[in-house]
């Protein structure tokens, strides 16, 4: 084999190994973030959820309410350095009005439960206005 053949080849063993662990990592990666997407769906999420739209309005979700209606950004899940699954939840379909959530599993029992966040600038304007 001469010396040519022998470079080719190493490269192309390379090649084949640098693409097996970037496609592992990246397989990984897909089903780590498709784990943290379903627990976001979760009825557990969707309560803790609503719990915290309620502290922030206590008429939220109702016609009475500043919060009318939220949706789940569910481009903005992250999973938190610190543990935790990181999100943002879009207010009555404005952008601007969004309410970040942090969820963590409780180590005691295993439900899920908001562990803080804040809210854009002009969500707190808005909840303001209205007297919350």
């Amino acid at each position: 084999m001469t010396k040519r053949k022998f470079i080719v080849i190493g490269v192309g063993i390379v090649l084949v190994i640098i693409l097996g662990i970037g496609g592992k990592v990246y397989m990984d990666n897909k089903r780590f973030n498709d784990e943290m997407v379903n627990v976001v769906k979760t009825g557990q999420a969707k309560r803790e959820i609503e719990i915290g739209l309620k502290n922030l309005d206590s008429k939220a979700l109702t016609p009475e309410g500043i919060i009318k209606s939220y949706e789940i950004d569910y481009e903005s899940i992250e999973h938190n350095p610190m543990g935790g699954i990181m999100f943002d939840v879009i207010i009555n379909d404005d952008e601007k009005l969004r309410v970040y959530n942090l969820l963590n599993k409780n180590t005691e029992d295993g439900t899920l439960e908001n562990s803080g966040g804040g809210n854009t600038a002009e969500l707190e304007e808005l909840l303001k206005k209205g007297g919350n």
